[in-house]
């Protein structure tokens, strides 16, 4: 893939939130979540311990990853540590009962 695409991720029903839902794109992972009646994504892997952010606790808008508390926005990746510790974020969109991400889309 060049440019950007639309890729299908996989039907929403089948997705396994808890809280998060990995999904595969090519050799990366990431994790989609439901946040404020929508889809979000961002890269599934904690920048400092390679954690699944996907199994993190979610809590005011943040994804809590479970090994050393680190605080990611769901909406733009921000780590509440600083932005050199921030992950990238994705469009997302429900299609059909379609889970649709935008590969690889413009970085955050």
């Amino acid at each position: 893939m060049t440019e950007d695409s639309w890729i299908d991720v996989g039907a929403v029903a089948d997705l396994k939130f808890g809280p998060g839902a990995p999904v595969r794109v090519g050799d990366h992972w990431l994790a989609l979540f439901r946040h404020d009646g929508k889809l979000v994504a961002i890269d599934n892997a904690c920048p400092h311990a390679n954690a699944p952010l996907c199994d993190g606790r979610v809590e005011r808008g943040k994804v809590i990853c479970f090994l050393h508390c680190w605080e990611f926005d769901l909406r733009t990746g921000a780590c509440d540590l600083g932005a050199g510790w921030s992950v990238r974020t994705y469009a997302v969109r429900e299609a059909a009962g379609r889970a649709l991400v935008l590969w690889p889309g413009p970085k955050t």
